[in-house]
């Protein structure tokens, strides 16, 4: 029995060397069975707030059209490949002599298999400058307005077309833009004298008064264009697939409960961040192992928050915590490395950030706190407002750490 212990020792000695350089992986082995002692400790002294920085939708699974709720989406911004679908056909290649294009149509397919709204939308391109228009990561409603894409050029109007439904499958609404100045939009995608990728703008001609949506590049049915054409006396056909995309969105208004409270929405751009004081647990890198560390908050609003993620990210610089503050850009520094998220369950958020813990307790990261943000899967227009009340330890936010002491 003795010698089993010992190896049980030695084996999760070795865990931990092997955790400090790879602290996000599941511990190895089951340490609800091992003959070590397991003890549980709580921490409520949780230091917190909420900030607001300008929305940003790129990486999101769907491109927003119509206003809701204080949301006003403006446009949706697309950038092609200019390399096909296959990788064997490059836009400039179509400028061949021995090319000619047959059809040239872009396609958009809406996130659900309702036919929403029978409402235009128009489809634009930017001859003059349509490379560098955007970023997913950091274009906002502050930084690219209508001024900025008022240089653009409608090329069509559509709107959402649904084949005959079938019992057995849905049938997802489309729109499609069968353009017809085909030579414009070649002679635009396809520049011989390089292989810069085009932006092209999406937006409802008449307002909408609900939100809907098509796929963005991170669905598998993400935008397309579709070029049918003949090389001599053979007909081909090549896909070209989005880059990067997102929308527009100015948000609506904030409430007092939004601002007094652990506040987080990607479309409302609110974010929160939160910070732990360990100096007085008794953890010790050289003689434990964390087993979990379940943080767990109770929300304000007994609406079901159903398939609402919320991600957690581990900040790499000291950031300075009011009760609610705002930016004009979000540069908190976070580790791209880790992602940690967590998922609601009877009107509490709950979410398991042993990875973070760990790599604290063992000098991997530095204790700076973590950034809490709305999942890009998750719907953007929701936001989730959680307690935060230090002075009423039966609301306040806590977190749960088991660990096996050696």
């Amino acid at each position: 029995m003795k010698n089993n212990h010992f190896i049980s020792i030695v084996v999760i000695i070795m865990s931990i060397v092997m955790f400090s350089g790879c602290t996000e992986n599941a511990i190895p082995y089951d340490l609800s069975k091992s003959n070590l002692n397991i003890d549980t400790v709580t921490v409520s002294f949780i230091e917190g707030g909420t900030y607001l920085a300008p929305p940003l939708m790129g990486s999101t699974d769907g491109l927003y059209f119509g206003n809701s709720d204080g949301f006003d989406n403006l446009f949706s911004l697309i950038q092609f490949s200019s390399l096909s679908l296959s990788g064997a056909i490059w836009t400039y290649s179509l400028l061949d002599t021995a090319v000619t294009i047959d059809s040239l149509v872009f396609t958009f397919t809406a996130t659900e298999d309702t036919l929403l709204t029978t409402s235009e939308f128009e489809l634009y391109y930017f001859p003059e400058g349509g490379d560098s228009i955007f970023s997913e990561s950091k274009s906002n409603y502050l930084n690219i307005t209508d001024t900025d894409v008022a240089n653009g050029i409608p090329i069509g109007r559509s709107v959402f077309t649904q084949g005959v439904l079938d019992s057995t499958e849905s049938v997802y609404p489309m729109l499609s833009f069968k353009i017809n100045n085909i030579d414009d939009i070649i002679n635009f995608i396809a520049d011989t004298a390089d292989t810069q990728n085009r932006t092209f703008m999406l937006k409802n001609v008449e307002p909408i008064d609900n939100i809907l949506s098509v796929n963005s590049r991170e669905s598998g049915t993400y935008p397309i264009i579709n070029v049918h054409y003949r090389v001599n006396d053979d007909t081909l056909h090549s896909v070209f697939f989005p880059i990067k995309d997102l929308t527009i969105v100015q948000p609506r208004e904030l409430t007092d409960i939004d601002v007094n409270n652990i506040s987080i929405g990607r479309a409302t751009g609110l974010k929160s961040i939160i910070k732990f004081d360990f100096k007085d647990l008794p953890i010790d890198s050289t003689n434990i192992v964390i087993k979990s560390a379940e943080l767990i908050f109770n929300s304000i609003s007994d609406i079901s928050f159903e398939n609402l993620e919320i991600n957690a990210a581990i900040l790499e610089d000291s950031v300075g915590v009011l009760d609610y503050w705002e930016i004009d850009e979000d540069s908190y520094s976070i580790n791209q490395d880790v992602l940690m998220t967590g998922i609601f369950e009877d009107n509490q958020l709950k979410m398991e950030i042993r990875s973070f813990l760990q790599g604290v307790n063992t000098g991997s990261y530095s204790n700076f706190g973590l950034k809490l943000y709305s999942s890009t899967s998750s719907d953007p227009f929701k936001s989730v407002n959680l307690i935060f009340d230090p002075s009423n330890s039966d609301n306040n936010p806590y977190l749960k750490i088991v660990y096996v002491i050696l």
